[in-house]
């Protein structure tokens, strides 16, 4: 009987032994040891280097707000983000192969496509400005097509030179044979145009909004600079998944500027050298900056519009020796990283309450 009562008990304490080691197929507890919450096994964050320009509106919103939030940190990304003064850095760091991502004007982009980066374009952040055929206030003319026989002050080899031969093709017009123009630098053309040396001038935003605002000029003619963003063949290529993490990063983002406008004007007000009533007229024109008030409304994708401009932008580019070989700009453009971003974020469930400001 002892010896029954012996292996009874031995099998019993077998039993709760293996019972104990297995948890019966139960979760294993979360904090606290409570059953019902599942501990999930995190994603493995992937580095990211990523370069704006600090004077370049609504580029500059999005290199700090990716910086200041923990955006990129809730999409399993650890970014090491750098601000460089002007696009002309921004695009020699990321030939040389130091950044992955950057975000970067249209015309600077085919630039830097055309010196054999190798990237391709992932995503358009929308206008950052615009380009402006300005006369002054009081000037008879209305048209373009009223120019004729008169001289117009444009920086050459610019995107706002692009823009005002676009113009010309577009209204039947020559340079040289219907109007002259008048390679003058950016900061001397107003001085020019006030003195009658010139009859118009062609400049970009913030400018633009501030001469009308100023009534100092009035634009005839317009045309819009877009937001790129590059990123390096090798990480599109190695980190396929983190690639479109980064896509609902950059929607997260949009919707975040979006919400957040005052704060983000404040972040960059201070070292962009721009008024602040100005950062707001300008970044205003942004469609995204302006209106996005949901996740799916965070447009930022590779539109018609957009496309025909970079493409635009790279017969200019050829024209006037930029870049030595012809760019086919739907090759370079990745659509599918926007299409899988789409199955990531469920928008009737996505919380935007849990983006942080964290420095």
């Amino acid at each position: 009987m002892k010896k029954i009562f012996v292996f009874m008990t031995l099998g019993i304490v077998g039993i709760i032994t293996v019972l104990s080691v297995c948890n019966c197929g139960k979760d294993t507890p979360g904090p606290g040891g409570d059953p019902d919450v599942i501990n999930e096994t995190r994603p493995v964050s992937v580095p990211i280097r990523i370069g704006f320009p600090r004077k370049g509106l609504i580029l500059n919103h999005y290199g700090e707000s990716v910086s200041r939030t923990n955006i990129l940190d809730k999409n399993s990304l650890v970014g090491s983000i750098t601000p460089f003064d002007d696009e002309v850095a921004l695009r020699t760091v990321l030939i040389n192969k130091s950044l992955d991502v950057a975000f970067i004007s249209d015309f600077q982009a085919i630039l830097t496509l055309g010196a054999d980066f190798n990237g391709v374009i992932i995503a358009n952040l929308g206008s950052l400005g615009r380009s402006d055929l300005m006369v002054l206030t009081d000037s008879l003319t209305q048209k373009i097509s009223e120019m004729k026989g008169k001289k117009i002050g444009v920086t050459f080899n610019t995107a706002e030179h692009s823009a005002l031969l676009g113009w010309f093709k577009r209204e039947g017009l020559q340079e040289g044979r219907d109007i002259e123009l008048v390679n003058t630098n950016d900061s001397d053309k107003l001085n020019a145009l006030l003195k009658l040396q010139i009859d118009a001038l062609v400049t970009t935003d913030p400018k633009v909004e501030e001469y009308n605002r100023k009534q100092l000029c009035r634009s005839i003619y317009d045309s819009h600079n877009y937001g790129v963003v590059l990123m390096s063949k090798d990480f599109y290529t190695q980190q396929p998944k983190a690639a479109v993490s980064f896509v609902n990063a950059l929607k997260e983002t949009t919707l975040f500027i979006s919400t957040h406008k005052p704060d983000v004007n404040n972040w960059i007000k201070s070292y962009c050298g721009i008024e602040e009533d100005l950062i707001w007229g300008v970044s205003s024109i942004n469609v995204g900056y302006f209106s996005t008030r949901k996740i799916n409304e965070a447009k930022i994708y590779l539109s018609d519009t957009f496309v025909g401009n970079l493409k635009n932008l790279v017969a200019y580019a050829l024209q006037q020796k930029l870049i030595y070989k012809a760019l086919i700009i739907n090759d370079l453009m990745v659509q599918e990283l926007q299409d899988e971003a789409k199955k990531e974020i469920d928008p009737l469930k996505y919380d935007p309450a849990g983006v942080k400001v964290v420095k």
